[in-house]
């Protein structure tokens, strides 16, 4: 029995590993995502999302960071998902995230806490790389099973889709996602004018600062580690140890648009 269940697991893991792309279509990020972004919406408790119209120019620097990453030649579905900026106005937190189909909230909190404009694009790539690898779409099918996933793209169970909308929020990673995200979000940086080593930018940030005591959202479902760290500089040893540019005068101006 028990190699059975080990058997069954590791049949599953496989499954969520290699054969994501070929059962379960991009349709399903994409309205995974979007019932996502209806419900938040009208979502007061996270905070105002910012509007685009009363905020130009917070949006259209936001928007050439996006597109330099998206312009890198490393991300697999940049022309299939939908990648959708938008800023949340809550400055008690240090946050941001993307959820299937390329929907990207970040915090305003998290923009006043950094120091360039390098570690903003760090944690977008890090966060872009989770959708672009279907971290979210994964986690579902290995809680609801491949045929009601499936039957969200079909018109399915319309209650199933508004549960994963809510689930969407907070979902937690394992140390390989967030292992393969590091990896990917210096990829990406690196074939761009940023600094790739600024990845990792955010969490130096807090050990210098000494905040033991306070937990970042941020961390809660991206945790950090020395080791971390370490592997973000290996990678980008790895990849050639280029270095590129920060861009903190830039990034001071664009705080101020807040």
């Amino acid at each position: 029995m028990r190699l059975f269940v080990c058997l069954i697991c590791l049949s599953f893991f496989l499954l969520s590993c290699s054969k994501i792309n070929e059962l379960i279509p991009l349709d399903v990020d994409k309205l995974m995502g979007a019932q996502f972004a209806k419900q938040m919406t009208y979502d007061p408790a996270e905070g105002k999302i910012l509007d685009r119209s009363v905020n130009p120019e917070l949006y259209h620097y936001l928007e050439k960071i996006k597109k330099n990453i998206l312009k890198s030649g490393k991300v697999k579905y940049k022309n299939d998902f939908l990648w959708e900026l938008h800023v949340i106005k809550n400055d008690s937190v240090l946050n941001a995230f993307c959820v299937s189909g390329g929907y990207i909230y970040v915090y305003t909190g998290l923009i006043k806490f950094l120091d360039n404009e390098a570690e903003l694009a760090g944690i977008l790539a890090h966060e872009i790389a989770h959708a672009d690898n279907r971290h979210s779409t994964i986690r579902m099918v290995w809680q609801y099973g491949v045929s009601a996933i499936i039957g969200i793209a079909t018109g399915g169970d319309a209650g199933l889709l508004v549960e994963i909308g809510r689930q969407l929020m907070g979902l937690t990673f394992s140390r390989s996602d967030e292992k393969q995200a590091d990896e990917c979000a210096v990829t990406y940086l690196y074939t761009t004018d940023y600094d790739a080593r600024a990845v990792s930018g955010f969490f130096k940030k807090l050990v210098a600062q000494k905040r033991d005591s306070y937990m970042p959202e941020f961390l809660s479902t991206h945790p950090a580690s020395e080791a971390r760290v370490q592997d973000i500089e290996a990678q980008w040893k790895m990849l050639g140890a280029k270095p590129g540019k920060w861009f903190a005068k830039e990034y001071e101006v664009a705080k101020k648009l807040l």
